[in-house]
């Protein structure tokens, strides 16, 4: 029996969820780093369960049995199934993938890390993106991997919305286009563009009465509430409906990009038809929580065992859970 197990019935029972993203070699987060992270997981007395099974016991249909954690990674990039899964797969833990629809393609399984010596090359997710802007999609999972992933490996694939489509946030300039110092400026510029266009904050397009152009270089609608409404409806459907096809299996969760959302974001993805949806904003989860307002701790490449282990420690207490965030990092009003 664990400490958790034993401290859970006196500080009420919370299940943190990880939210992670590329596992790669020359990174920060390699996956020898990655599989240090699941050994100090299991350590500490946690099993990982499905967001299927979370989402039951938030409804109160299921009990929870345990000290659980649940494991996600945003984007489904080629990384996730050449390194991270093989990671997984040796401590029979379980995994959940958020994918970008419209990169998803066509295409044969490559070999994980755990059949060959010599797995692909996955870039940084910035050069991956503008990669796939171009048109090679190479750097995400494709959908012969995904299926392998789900049906194969027993994992989960859900909806990490279909275009990842950001936005610039705020008129307030931080350089230009010359000095661009994220994978969309040049996108949300424009092909024309010069390399003296003024770039702006970025976030998420679906959380954001922002502006740029869209990724086939048209304007974002992005002005008025009902555009807004329009615009993320129809996205959330479109990668809720091309995973229900390639799967053959429902699709109700969203993970938000950017953790972002606002007034506009959560009915949309309601209205899709989406029964949860996750954010960043780490806190309490378990029983009677909103299901459209799940949230997860980032995981970010530089952070320590130790960091880890106090973060997932907190979150694993209902009453030590809020101290595990000190500010709210997903909503927007």
């Amino acid at each position: 029996m664990s400490i958790i197990s034993l401290t859970q019935p006196l500080l009420g029972a919370s299940i943190p969820i990880l939210c992670y993203h590329q596992v790669r070699p020359a990174s920060g987060m390699t996956p020898e780093k990655f599989g240090s992270h699941l050994d100090l997981i299991k350590k500490l007395g946690f099993q990982t369960i499905s967001l299927a099974n979370l989402h039951r016991i938030i409804q109160g249909q299921t009990p929870q049995t345990g000290p659980s954690v649940v494991i996600t990674f945003d984007d489904c990039t080629l990384d996730n199934w050449v390194y991270a899964v093989p990671q997984l797969l040796r401590r029979d833990m379980h995994g959940v993938l958020f994918a970008i629809t419209d990169f998803v393609q066509p295409g044969r399984t490559r070999l994980r890390a755990d059949q060959t010596m010599n797995p692909p090359s996955v870039p940084a997710f910035g050069d991956i993106m503008q990669q796939s802007l171009a048109g090679n999609c190479d750097g995400f999972m494709n959908e012969a991997e995904i299926r392998a992933v789900v049906h194969e490996l027993g994992m989960e694939v859900y909806s990490h919305s279909a275009a990842h489509q950001a936005c610039f946030t705020r008129a307030e300039q931080t350089g230009t286009l010359s000095e661009k110092r994220h994978w969309s400026h040049a996108a949300l510029c424009g092909k024309d563009a010069d390399a003296g266009t003024a770039v702006h904050p970025v976030g998420s397009s679906y959380a954001h009465a922002g502006f740029g152009l869209n990724w086939n270089g048209r304007p974002l609608p992005l002005k008025t509430d009902q555009e807004r409404l329009a615009f993320c409806l129809q996205d959330f459907s479109t990668a809720k409906a091309k995973l229900e096809d390639l799967l053959d299996l429902p699709c109700p969760f969203l993970c938000l990009p950017w953790g972002e959302y606002d007034d506009i974001t959560l009915p949309a993805a309601k209205k899709a038809g989406y029964e949860g949806v996750l954010n960043l904003e780490a806190g309490h989860v378990g029983p009677g929580i909103d299901p459209m307002r799940i949230g997860r701790l980032a995981v970010k490449d530089r952070k320590t065992l130790p960091w880890l282990a106090l973060k997932t420690l907190l979150l694993a207490h209902r009453t030590l859970a809020p101290w595990a965030q000190r500010r709210s990092v997903g909503r927007r009003t």
